[in-house]
């Protein structure tokens, strides 16, 4: 009796051994990982759930149908396409990776205030569609810092309004980059992709990660598919954005899905002064655009109640985005 005793406590104690050398294992792999410099604002630190995993772009993505039950962003967005009379299905095909991801970044533009127009797809993909589109929403024009800018009337208005404030203050609010700050056409956002996409082939060949016969393929392709199979190299770390260093995404749109097209966007010269961006924000301006740092989305909304329109805050150095909260974060 007492050698059995023996046996199973030598076994029970081999057993905890085992498993005290696996967690230490996962704790080293987890502990391992790139960190960013992006915080979370208000957000406690916690593990993610076996049910989530990392994107090209060290996101944490939700898979399957948790990602449109489950996210914060996808529950309020369905909302406001409830709102409008319209269903996420006829907007965007989420079960297509490229245009769910181009949601993702570009959509908190779908849950503005009712007194502006969203685009009726998440991705456009013809210039016909886009003027269309465009007539629909009535843009108004506006000579600001020596370019004629259009922009949705209330996204004008309330950006006229921030102009105001900012010059009683000794401020101003100018548009970066000219006429295309604001109001943007599909073939403007081909060629803005063209600037990036083809520079980023010749030095990912000239640096021998992409061979002459995969450069050759990726010009050849249609953009939606040249756009998939970009997203699909970023998670490789070739990266296709001005430096080589983060998703494209993050500096251009994808063709066609642009909020320059939705005239709800404006390109800001003077977005890195604080208190350019405070009165931007309290006029219903906010940067909703990860990491592209220029660009400010007229959402028409207090920033009090965007957590309840399913964007979440991201500090990235001292600039305030407001992103779509896909994560439940």
């Amino acid at each position: 009796m007492r050698a059995t005793l023996y046996k199973i406590r030598l076994i029970t104690f081999a057993a905890l051994i085992s498993l005290n050398t696996s967690c230490a294992s996962v704790n080293s792999n987890t502990n391992g990982q790139q960190q960013t410099r992006e915080r979370r604002v208000g957000a406690k630190d916690q593990s993610q759930s076996n049910a989530n995993s990392k994107d090209g772009t060290n996101r944490t993505e939700m898979q399957g149908e948790n990602r449109e039950t489950a996210s914060p962003f996808y529950t309020a967005l369905k909302r406001a396409l409830d709102a409008r009379k319209l269903r996420l299905e006829d907007v965007c095909d989420t079960s297509d990776p490229v245009s769910r991801r181009v949601l993702e970044d570009y959509g908190a533009m779908f849950l503005a205030d009712q007194s502006v127009m969203p685009p009726p797809v998440c991705v456009f993909t013809s210039e016909a569609d886009v003027l269309e589109f465009q007539r629909q929403a009535k843009p108004t024009a506006a000579q600001i810092g020596g370019s004629r800018i259009e922009l949705q009337p209330a996204a004008m208005k309330a950006l006229l309004a921030a102009r105001e404030e900012a010059r009683a203050a000794g401020l101003d609010i100018t548009p970066r980059g000219g006429t295309e700050a604001a109001r943007r056409s599909y073939d403007d956002t081909v060629r803005l992709w063209n600037t990036r996409f083809f520079p980023a082939l010749a030095h990912w060949n000239k640096l021998g990660r992409l061979s002459k016969e995969q450069v050759e393929h990726l010009r050849s392709l249609a953009l939606h598919d040249q756009v998939g199979e970009v997203l699909e190299l970023e998670k490789t770390g070739i990266y296709f954005n001005t430096d080589f260093s983060k998703s494209i995404l993050y500096s251009i749109a994808a063709p066609g899905s642009s909020q320059h097209i939705a005239m709800l966007a404006l390109d800001v010269e003077q977005f890195s002064d604080e208190r350019v961006r405070k009165i931007l924000a309290r006029h219903g301006w906010f940067q909703t655009v990860k990491s592209d740092m220029p660009h400010f989305t007229y959402l028409g909304l207090d920033e009090r109640d965007l957590p309840a329109r399913g964007l979440r805050a991201l500090l990235i150095g001292k600039q305030l985005f407001w992103i779509p909260n896909v994560s439940g974060e």
